[in-house]
């Protein structure tokens, strides 16, 4: 991690390369407890780089050519009062941070070229009661990650990922009489940026995700339970740039070729509220900008690998019942703000050469619910772009 005083230049040339598998596990056996806590995360190669005041040049190399994978296993024999469980696995990840009127740099490589990036939870409590919960598992080959208070930021980022790239979460509680939250979620190359306040920001950003699969999966079975969400969310490909103020401009060039399955699945024999949402996106990006302008000039190439989502959920008794399930080959949004002068300048090209495919089975076997609803949406090419004021 770089600091820099004011009116500084800090310099990082950061080289990392994990040839080993790196693994991560871990089973907790609770009979009675109040709180339950599980995390296991399992990382090749990590860096962080923070400014305060002052400039940052950074340049960063990261290569996995080992396996990433996370275990959790949570056995719950009669009674928690809440529960939380976070599996993590992630190839290569890397964060810069500049603020009070800095300038950052930045020139990033990231690649994993091995087999598996894999994430799996398990939560065994059949038999047993959890108050209240939230349930992660996530995988992701490489994340990239700008930060910017009142600075602009100057960086490039390519990112290669050729490993298959999976998390899937498995529940089975038998009452749960508070609300909880049921999510995996796998991307195989992901890129963020946020500018607050004063901020401009310039990024060239080229992903390629040449992998078999990026899957999500979670399936949660329920007996008894109030207010349940179970997601699962798959992307191969991410951008999700953020600015307030100064200008934007954002080159995107993402190619994927794996397929892109998403699956959510739900089965509640009692329930007040049960929702499952399932997303599966080839690739996606975001430019937004509440400031004066937004410039994006953005290739995508979803290759035929097919992209899938699909939602099932099996009731017994209960009263509202929601399912969305939605399937994009291609997807691009900018927008910029209308009350600051806003303009667009926009280039977009999007080739989509996959099946896209969204499916709800939504249903119950008992004498009622209240409402049951579902939306299930395919799209092969999506792009929406506006100026319009904040908020709306």
């Amino acid at each position: 991690m770089a600091y820099g005083a004011a009116s500084s230049q800090s310099t990082v040339d950061n080289s990392q390369e994990q040839d080993g598998a790196v693994f991560a596990g871990q089973t907790l056996n609770v009979v009675t407890s109040s709180d339950d806590t599980a995390t296991t995360t399992a990382t090749g190669n990590a860096f962080s780089g923070s400014v305060v005041a002052g400039d940052l040049d950074m340049t960063s190399q990261q290569t996995l050519t080992g396996t990433s994978g996370a275990l959790n296993n949570l056995n719950v024999a009669q009674y928690a009062g809440s529960g939380t469980v976070t599996t993590a696995a992630t190839g290569n990840t890397g964060d810069a941070t500049v603020t009070s009127g800095g300038t950052l740099t930045g020139q990033v490589t990231q690649s994993v070229t091995s087999s598996a990036v894999s994430a799996n939870s398990n939560v065994n409590a059949g038999n047993a009661q959890i108050g209240q919960g939230s349930f992660e598992t996530q995988a992701i080959a490489n994340s990239q990650s700008f930060v910017s208070g009142d600075s602009a930021v100057n960086a490039s980022v390519s990112q290669l990922n050729q490993a298959d790239t999976t998390a899937t979460g498995n529940a089975t509680i038998g009452y749960m009489p508070g609300d909880a939250v049921f999510t995996a979620g796998a991307v195989g190359n992901n890129v963020t940026s946020i500018g607050a306040g004063a901020a401009s920001q310039s990024l060239g950003i080229a992903q390629s995700n040449q992998s078999s699969v990026v899957q999500a999966v979670q399936i949660t079975g329920l007996g008894d339970s109030q207010n349940t969400l179970t997601n699962a969310t798959a992307s191969a490909n991410n951008v999700n740039i953020t600015n307030e103020q100064g200008p934007l401009g954002v080159a995107v060039n993402q190619d994927n070729e794996a397929a892109v399955i998403a699956y959510g699945e739900e089965d509640a024999l009692q329930f007040g509220g049960a929702t499952v949402t399932a997303q599966a996106v080839g690739n996606s990006t975001l430019a937004g900008n509440v400031g004066t302008s937004v410039a994006l000039d953005n290739v995508q190439v979803n290759g035929t690998g097919g992209v899938d989502s699909t939602v099932t959920i099996n009731g017994g008794s209960g009263f509202d019942m929601a399912g969305a399930s939605t399937a994009i080959g291609n997807a691009a949004t900018a927008y910029a703000c209308s009350e600051c002068g806003g303009v667009m300048d926009i280039t977009n090209s999007q080739t989509n050469g996959s099946d896209v495919s969204a499916k709800s089975i939504i249903g119950i076997t008992g004498d009622q619910a209240r409402s049951i609803s579902g939306t299930t949406t395919a799209v092969g090419n999506s792009a929406s772009f506006y100026v319009t004021k904040p908020g709306g």
